[in-house]
């Protein structure tokens, strides 16, 4: 039986050959995909707060698979999470079952995650902003979903708080359209050709509520 750190060095020297077996049964796409939400490592530059991880936006792990096939966002996890247990030192004292088994877990528990929200996590994860793995001399997977757990709690307030933003920037922009769009009364008489001498219905609608105020104050 192979031990730890053979298993983990199989994994994850077997990525390169997988990558290319994953791009064949997902197409160019996934490739372009990828690239454009590579690991902590190749990142030119990191997602380090949980705001612009949302506002990033982007398709979730369901809409993923949707859009490539099943399996299509499960492996992306696994590669993000060999990546950031090694940067941790960790990838001696976990087993490939582990990491199979935590990145399936985590595309089934948050499928409506985005990519660019979990890239988040895992930079935080890797700061410690969410304590540690191991369990004395041994890593416990259940330390890292506990941890996913709190921060997909604090990014849910951040989603609550930009659609709130989207919808008051929306707000704005309707009443600011619908000051460009407003005329008065004059160009109105323009542009349907009503005669110069048309009242306007809503001055006599004023004058009739004057008038019944005038009548309640006498009687």
């Amino acid at each position: 039986m192979e031990d730890n750190q053979t298993s983990l060095t199989r994994l994850q020297t077997s990525l390169q050959t997988e990558m290319q077996s994953v791009v064949q049964k997902y197409g160019e796409d996934y490739l372009r995909f990828l690239r454009a939400y590579p690991t902590l490592r190749k990142r030119e530059e990191l997602i380090t707060t949980a705001r612009r991880a949302v506002r990033e936006g982007g398709m979730s792990f369901a809409q993923i698979d949707n859009y490539f096939s099943k399996g299509a966002s499960e492996w992306w996890i696994k590669v993000m999470l060999i990546d950031t247990l090694s940067f941790l030192g960790a990838m001696e004292n976990i087993t490939s079952f582990q990491v199979k088994g935590l990145a399936s877990r985590i595309r089934q528990e948050y499928y409506s995650m985005t990519p660019s929200e979990l890239t988040y996590f895992f930079y935080s994860f890797s700061m410690g902003d969410f304590g540690e793995m191991y369990t004395g001399k041994n890593i416990n997977p259940q330390r890292l979903l506990m941890a996913l757990k709190s921060c997909n709690e604090k990014m849910q307030e951040e989603r609550i708080a930009y659609e709130a933003d989207k919808e008051r920037i929306r707000k704005e922009m309707e009443v600011e359209k619908d000051k460009r769009e407003a005329v008065d009364f004059e160009q109105y008489k323009k542009l349907k050709g009503l005669p110069d001498d048309y009242k306007n219905p809503f001055d006599r609608v004023k004058e009739f509520i004057k008038k019944h105020q005038q009548e309640s104050k006498r009687n």
